[in-house]
Formats: structure tokens, sequence, C-alpha cells
């Protein structure tokens, strides 16, 4: 029911099982390999591009190999089971940040899975009890620039001139785009925000925006911060020594930031903050108390009082995403709470100040 299958007497995931029929080894470093490249990659060696005509791969010290794939033109491409990562960075730190990326998928759909609900293995197994293993998986795509330059020269004819403004950039594929389009990160060393932070915010609209089905949420009366607010709930994700990952708690630097406005008064009241539009939520004088704002609001509706209102905001989640938060229809915030906007946001502002004085 979970996705494994039965191999050699034990359990395997099908991706593990696919990569060993194929003659693949699991490298402690560099992940799934043909086995005879293992040689190579313990002596130092990493494979040089390939070119036309060419059968056999040829091999090159890593500081040479790295060094011809450090501009866009041939950058590094890397399979995972769930991503496409294509970067120019030198390849160790290639394959950590696609550790990073397989790590957060099981996280995301660990913690969202009633969100996704029926497109998981879990549910179509329950639905067809004939299915073995997984069905074909369409890989997400990642960019990973190895500078801030080449990102926004990538991005800026698309984009505007506002990209350079930004930290990681992923905008959902228009309906009937097919259901994939890249997100864009960079090597940020000594960012505004930790790299885990953006990489973990911008993936979370990637995986949602391409596994739980056709959205309309450009159709809501207001609520844009809803998929802000969830984004910025994944920057409470934190590496742990073991290699895990920690969800959730009063953590990360934009939250200390939202924190902070809301004890200076810089939040708009609760009923306001939740008829934002897209356009209203990211006017310039106010995106970046609007980004702390929907933070701090999905932190409470997640978190407090032992997760009360989780299972009822992630409804609100899904109708959101589907645009079905109209007025007058029974599926607004104070509906799914049930509970009216001024008790949410006095036990919203009292849950932060109890934070504040237990700290």
């Amino acid at each position: 029911l979970l996705g494994y299958v039965p191999y050699e007497g034990g359990w395997a995931r099908p991706f593990a099982v696919r990569q060993l029929k194929d003659g693949n080894v699991n490298h402690l470093i560099f992940g799934w390999v043909p086995a005879d490249w293992v040689q190579h990659l313990d002596r130092g060696e990493l494979p040089a591009y390939s070119v036309r005509g060419q059968k056999q791969v040829r091999w090159l010290p890593a500081q040479e190999a790295d060094r011809l794939r450090s501009n866009w033109k041939n950058p590094w491409q890397i399979a995972t089971e769930h991503f496409e990562i294509q970067s120019d960075v030198p390849l160790g730190e290639a394959i950590e940040f696609a550790r990073r990326l397989e790590a957060f998928y099981d996280v995301f759909f660990t913690l969202l899975a009633d969100l996704v609900g029926e497109n998981l293995p879990l549910a179509r197994r329950f639905r067809s009890p004939t299915l073995t293993g997984e069905t074909s998986y369409r890989l997400h795509q990642i960019f990973f620039f190895a500078t801030k330059d080449e990102y926004v020269e990538h991005l800026r004819l698309s984009t505007g001139d506002d990209i350079d403004q930004s930290l990681g950039y992923y905008n959902p594929p228009r309906p009937g785009k097919g259901n994939r389009a890249v997100a864009y990160f960079f090597r940020d060393v000594d960012g505004q925000l930790p790299v885990t932070a953006t990489l973990y915010h911008e993936v979370s609209h990637q995986l949602l925006f391409e596994t739980a089905g056709p959205n309309a949420y450009t159709k809501n009366v207001g609520n844009y911060w809803v998929f802000e607010g969830l984004g910025t709930y994944f920057e409470t994700v934190t590496p742990q020594s073991d290699g895990s990952l920690e969800v959730g708690g009063l953590v990360g630097e934009r939250l200390a930031a939202a924190r902070q406005s809301l004890s200076d008064g810089r939040f708009l009241p609760l009923e306001q903050f939740l008829m934002l539009d897209q356009n209203s939520f990211n006017r310039a004088d106010r995106i970046h108390a609007n980004y702390q704002q929907a933070m701090a609001l999905a932190v409470f509706l997640m978190q407090w009082n032992d997760g009360t209102y989780r299972d009822a905001f992630l409804d609100f989640v899904r109708d959101a995403y589907r645009g079905r938060i109209k007025r007058s229809t029974g599926r607004s915030l104070e509906d799914r709470l049930g509970e009216p906007v001024r008790v949410i946001e006095t036990q919203f502002r009292d849950f932060f100040a109890q934070a504040g004085r237990s700290r």
C-alpha cells in the first residue's frame, strides 16, 4: 500500500528496483550510478560531457570536469527519483542539493497527504488494488545556478527586472500548458535567508501545483495569502545533524521578523488581510509585512493548541487551490474553523504573545 514492491526476499521502492535491474549501484556519495563508474569515482574522477558520436564515457580529474560544467551551456544534469536538476555548480554540491530535494519531497507529502490526497500512491492503490508499484513519474524540473548574476540573466527577459530582488522563482504552469514548470535557484552564500529556506519554500509551491491536480487559485475572492503562507511555513523545515528534517516550531529569520512586526503593529487587521488578492498582497509598500503575516498565520493554524486547526486549515487550502473561496459559500476560513474572525485573531495574537513570554 505504501508503494513498495517485493524484491529478492525484501521490499524496495520501485525506483530502486529499476536502478538495480538497469545494472546501477547506489554509491555512498554520488547516488545511483552504473556499476563500472565506481572505480573512477573512487579515484576522484568525474565523467566529461559527451560529444556527438562518443560511445564510451571519458573520465577527467574532478576539478577539470567541474570546470567544464561551470557555465550554463554545459551544466551537470542529475535525475533523482522525483526531480531532474540542471546545475553548473561542482557535481558534489549539486548532488547534495538533489539529496535535500528528495528528503523534502518525503516531508512535504507526509505533512500534506490529506491535501494532495487522491493523487498519492496509497490513495491510488485503494482505488485500484491491482496496481503494482508506482506508475511512471514525470520528474519535477530544477535549475540551480552557481551565481545570482546567471540566475538573473536567465530569467530577466521572461520575468522582468524585479527578478533581481528574488531569492528563488517558480511560476505554476498555466492551464493547458502541461503540469510541469521549472523552479529556479542560485547559490546564495550568506544570503538574506538560509538557502534551504528558499529551497523548501519554492519547491513546496512546485510540488503542490504539480501534484494536486488542476488549480483555479486565481478565482478565489481574496485569500491569496494561503499560498505564500503555506510556502513560508515550509521555511521552518530545519536540517538536523543526523540528516533528518524537522518541520514546525517558531524558527527561522522570516518568522522572527514576523513576530517583531506583530509586536510593532505592522500587521493588517485579520479580516482585511484575508481579503487581499494577489495584486494587493504583492504591493511594494506591503509585500514584506504581508509575507511575514502569511507565515505567522500559517504557523498558528498548523500548530496552535496541539494542531487543533490543522485539518480544517488544510481543508481550506484545498478549497483555495480549487478556486472555491467565494462569498456566502460556507467555505471561508471562519466557516472551516468554526470561529468568527475576531476570535481567530485574538487566538493568533495570544499564541505569539505567549511564545514571546516563554522565550
